[in-house]
């Protein structure tokens, strides 16, 4: 079955009684269908179609009919807990998908691609130290363009930063080849 474009937008996020809530909406092949409510109580997300007064309704109901078929399609896979598939009785428990994980799974990767943006971003001024695939890491900000800093002394920064590197960390930076240093 193919997959049809799902694209969330104007995504707002908020503290609720049992963690972070949000609102999104969910775009499919291009036309708005679905606004979603997670209002941080614990329980199921809340589905509302864009259908009332809304001259798309059919199409509305065909997009999420799409979206519904291509999820029920997917396999199951390993429930996961923290990145760690969770046991019972020593065997995985498996989870067929349904739309609240195909939803969160959009969230945390529109989340995953703006912290890459944003490392990006501090990558042009500032020299990252961190474990590659952490979610943290610490930085040594030049508060100016990296690029302009001569080469020589960025490296020799750059050198004196790794002396102090704990274990597992790296410098983080994928832009040290272009500035002229290793």
């Amino acid at each position: 079955m193919n997959k049809p474009t799902v694209v969330l937008k104007s995504l707002k996020t908020f503290m609720g009684m049992e963690g972070h809530g949000f609102n999104v909406d969910v775009w499919i092949n291009g036309v708005k269908c679905i606004f979603v409510i997670d209002d941080a109580n614990g329980g199921c997300f809340n589905y509302q179609p864009y259908t009332y007064n809304n001259p798309k309704a059919e199409l509305v109901k065909a997009n999420i009919k799409l979206l519904e078929n291509y999820i029920d399609s997917l396999p199951e896979s390993p429930l996961e807990i923290n990145g760690v598939p969770f046991e019972r009785d020593g065997e995985v428990v498996m989870m067929k998908p349904d739309m609240d994980t195909f939803i969160n799974d959009l969230i945390i990767e529109m989340d995953v691609a703006k912290e890459e943006k944003k490392k990006l971003n501090l990558m042009k001024k500032a020299i990252l130290v961190g474990k590659p695939n952490a979610k943290q890491y610490s930085y040594y900000d030049y508060k100016r363009e990296l690029s302009t800093v001569p080469s020589p002394i960025l490296q020799q920064h750059i050198d004196g930063y790794r002396t102090k590197l704990k274990n597992g960390e790296v410098i983080l930076n994928t832009n040290l080849a272009e500035l002229g240093v290793k």
